[in-house]
């Protein structure tokens, strides 16, 4: 069973002042870099990055390992228009795309792994999520089944709305960590996650 990932790199880092989170310093790389590394590092295959705000500065710092660069030139309308590009540039042969967020660095490759089997024990015809003390988490895999509803959806909650439209065809996983819920929007958040390393 093919499993993609799409890492989302394209938004404004609108609550981190002037900087671009995704270029900020992470075990002397940049979050970006280390979030892709990690999904290189997974089963998850092709691998596709869609860049927008300073695309030209993150996609500088993407491993050559990447699979596909999209640059998404809609970025400023949402993040569903990076999840439509993504999916867009996938295979005919993908089962199930994982979206990644990039500014979620801590993520293991062991969980990401761990969702991908359990998306293929379901015979890849489950939306799967990981769930940290009941709440829901990223990344999530969408069965190519919701791959048109996804492109046909409208605004900046393309994704949830599917998930939340679905949720009895959607099993959520236990994860015991919070690296799924530790994004880097706001410079208390880059502080959080800089404590963890």
């Amino acid at each position: 069973m093919i499993v993609s990932a799409t890492i989302l790199a394209a938004g404004g880092s609108s609550r981190m002042g002037n900087e671009n989170k995704l270029l900020m310093t992470l075990n002397e790389g940049e979050i970006i870099s280390q979030t892709c590394y990690t999904v290189l590092n997974s089963v998850l295959r092709p691998v596709i990055v869609v860049t927008g705000y300073m695309h030209d500065k993150v996609e500088r710092v993407l491993p050559e390992t990447v699979d596909q660069i999209v640059y998404n030139s809609s970025w400023e309308s949402g993040m569903t228009t990076s999840i439509c590009a993504g999916i867009s540039a996938l295979p005919d042969d993908v089962d199930g795309n994982m979206i990644v967020m990039g500014d979620m660095p801590l993520v293991s490759v062991q969980t990401l792994d761990g969702l991908v089997n359990q998306f293929c024990i379901h015979e890849g015809d489950r939306i799967v999520y990981p769930l940290y003390s009941d709440r829901q988490a990223n990344p999530v895999i969408f069965p190519r089944k919701y791959f048109s509803e996804i492109l046909s959806s409208k605004g900046d909650r393309g994704c949830k709305k599917v998930l939340k439209q679905y949720s009895d065809d959607a099993i959520g996983i236990p994860i015991n960590s919070d690296e799924i819920i530790l994004d880097c929007d706001t410079k208390d958040d880059y502080l959080r996650i800089i404590s963890k390393i």
